[in-house]
């Protein structure tokens, strides 16, 4: 059954509790002080039915952290507005928050109606109507109540099912999270904690994280709606008892999380929108109040412009004073740090690049564009569809219907790049290789690491756009060395002499086949030169390299494989000791050479053995 999350919101004494008691016969004010004083301090909680659950938040100014840490996760808000004091300035500042917070539903009612005439409620109406014009609230049905002699509560509450039935909220992540807002200690039990499971599931047992300290527990019980269950889900009001864990630890403002999948950061790129009802700006470098998820969290701002005006956007750097548990796309509230006031709202961007302030404005806040945006901008090195949809929260369903509509294309490896970034990274690449080997004999070739390093590219990256060029015809890439395709070198008469000298060491040593320390010593030269020369001899087809220690003569290796291919014509498999037999070769020498043999398609391992391999299909 779907579960669905409504929030109260309104100015102090205006009635909301007394409306909550009203529509569930629970009074939500269990503290002490909350009684003794008639207002609300801290959240209370009532079920509606098994569905639906009311969260009632607080409506003094002093505890507008409390309110923001239970508006975090309703999905419908309840504007309570008392008829004998009409719209107030706490009624304005929760409007905007739950606005900002980008609830489904709005929904206003008009409390305390008894106590005044139809004319005046009249005028209250108006009011309402002019303060909620562009938000969530703009069309919502205005319910007149009075929770003494229940008159409309009956309306409201069927209204309030209906609506709740006809929602269809969707878990576009499937990875669990939850903002905590209470904690408590309960004897026999130990450490419990309270909130709503924001995407995901958990179950019994479950090891879960606790963020930012990045520390593990175990879930021993789960409660929803006061009854014991084994697993809960995205939209369940759910209570959490967690073991091996210090009660020190958990506070409200606390995320609950799948191991290892929320980003922990006191630096986030946001998009900022300032209140139209404030006379704040926010300045370069102010400090404010971050309300995000249950958490309230010091912050400077760094802004690309001046500062920004009330009913302006822009996007900002925000530099938190502590780290938390953060997921692109969520939503925030800005309060003034002295003296408090709700003054914007934001939208978190990105949480895992640092870029420059002058590069602010050029992030996209739709998240489609965005995507494109951050895929844009690693183009050396992509990332794949199971990194972007951990970067956006989302299941890998849910990024892959994104990744297409922006027409990105993705590799084998799943790596995703724009067409035109990956045309950006060749022509660079073919650059490189030329600018290095200005067709010198020693400069003839460009490491793959090398390639890599000097270009910023990652492994899997460069191998796929190599392998791209390698098709193309541009390049040659073969033991870890790339080259321009066909490029001419130019040996001198010593470096051509050393060459045949090579050769013919090579073709006189037992089996056409030598170690690289047996030809350095054979041939008196430099180590990292005859290395030089195996590689032109090897362009040239003259000789194999086997691997970075042995090389063949290509006769020897020719005469090999056409035993090879005679063998197979008769017998399905080829043990090792029928190899050396075959190829007359030492168990040194026949252990690399079959791995050179499998690696390049003649042979496939078969256990022990080995098959024919695709080489002998395609004669």
């Amino acid at each position: 059954m779907q579960q669905i999350v409504i929030g109260t919101a309104g100015h102090i004494d205006h009635g909301k509790t007394s409306l909550v008691e009203a529509l569930t016969g629970t009074n939500t004010d269990t503290l002490l002080q909350e009684k003794s004083r008639g207002i609300t301090i801290d959240l209370g909680f009532a079920y509606l039915n098994e569905q639906i659950t009311i969260v009632d938040v607080p409506g003094h100014q002093r505890f507008i952290r409390n309110m923001v840490a239970g508006s975090s996760t309703i999905h419908i808000g309840l504007l309570v507005i008392a008829a004998d004091d009409g719209v107030m300035p706490q009624t304005l500042e929760h409007l905007h928050i739950l606005n900002s917070l980008s609830i489904l539903i709005g929904i206003t009612v008009i409390t305390k109606i008894d106590g005044v005439d139809n004319e005046w409620i009249d005028l209250v109406i108006s009011d309402i109507k002019k303060i909620q014009k562009d938000t969530i609230f703009q069309s919502s049905r205005i319910f007149k109540v009075d929770s003494l002699s229940h008159k409309g509560i009956d309306e409201l509450k069927n209204s309030i099912i209906n609506i709740s039935q006809s929602l269809n909220i969707f878990d576009k992540s499937k990875v669990f999270k939850m903002y905590v807002d209470r904690v408590f200690n309960k004897k026999g039990y130990g450490s419990i904690v309270t909130g709503t499971i924001k995407s995901g599931n958990i179950s019994k047992g479950d090891s879960i994280e606790i963020l930012p300290e990045k520390i593990t527990a175990t879930v021993r019980g789960v409660q929803t709606h006061g009854g014991e269950v084994t697993n809960v889900k995205f939209g369940d009001r759910a209570a959490l008892n967690l073991s091996k864990i210090d009660m020190n630890v958990l506070k409200r403002g606390s995320v609950l999380s799948t191991i290892g999948k929320i980003t922990v950061t006191n630096y986030l790129i946001v998009n900022l929108t300032m209140s139209k009802h404030t006379l704040w700006t926010i300045q370069n470098n102010q400090r404010v109040r971050i309300h995000l998820g249950t958490a309230e969290i010091l912050a400077r701002i760094n802004l690309q412009i001046k500062k920004i005006e009330p009913g302006k956007t822009s996007n900002a750097i925000l530099r938190l004073e502590k780290k938390c548990g953060v997921t692109l796309d969520e939503l925030f509230v800005v309060r003034s740090y002295s003296p408090m006031e709700t003054i914007a709202s934001g939208i978190v961007l990105d949480a895992n690049e640092r870029i420059k302030r002058d590069s602010l404005g050029e992030i996209p806040v739709d998240k489609v564009a965005r995507l494109k945006y951050m895929i844009s901008r690693r183009s050396k090195k992509p990332l794949t569809v199971k990194q972007w949809s951990e970067i956006f929260f989302l299941s890998e369903v849910e990024i892959l219907k994104k990744i297409k509509l922006i027409k990105a294309k993705i590799t084998k490896s799943d790596l995703v790049y724009f067409c035109d970034n990956l045309n950006s990274v060749k022509h660079s690449v073919v650059k490189y290789v030329k600018e290095k080997t200005n067709h010198d004999l020693f400069h003839s070739y460009v490491e793959m690491n090398n390639l890599k390093l000097n270009l910023n590219l990652s492994s899997d990256w460069a191998k796929y756009v190599v392998n791209g060029l390698v098709n193309e015809q541009l390049l040659t890439f073969e033991n870890g060395r790339i080259k321009i395709k066909n490029q001419d070198l130019i040996i001198d008469k010593k470096t051509a002499n050393d060459i045949d000298s090579l050769k013919n060491i090579i073709s006189n040593s037992p089996l056409k086949i030598i170690s690289m320390n047996e030809l350095v010593k054979k041939s008196k030269l430099n180590p990292k030169y005859v290395k030089d020369l195996v590689f032109i001899l090897n362009d040239r087809k003259k000789v194999v390299i086997i691997s970075m220690d042995i090389v063949s003569s290509a006769d020897a290796f020719d005469s090999i494989i056409s035993k090879l291919q005679t063998y197979f014509s008769g017998q399905e498999l080829l043990s090792v000791s029928s190899f050396k037999e075959l190829s007359m070769l030492s168990r040194k020498n026949a252990i690399p050479m079959l791995e050179y043999l499998d690696i390049n398609g003649y042979t496939i391992r078969n256990g022990a053995d080995r098959k024919k391999g695709p080489y002998f299909f395609e004669q």
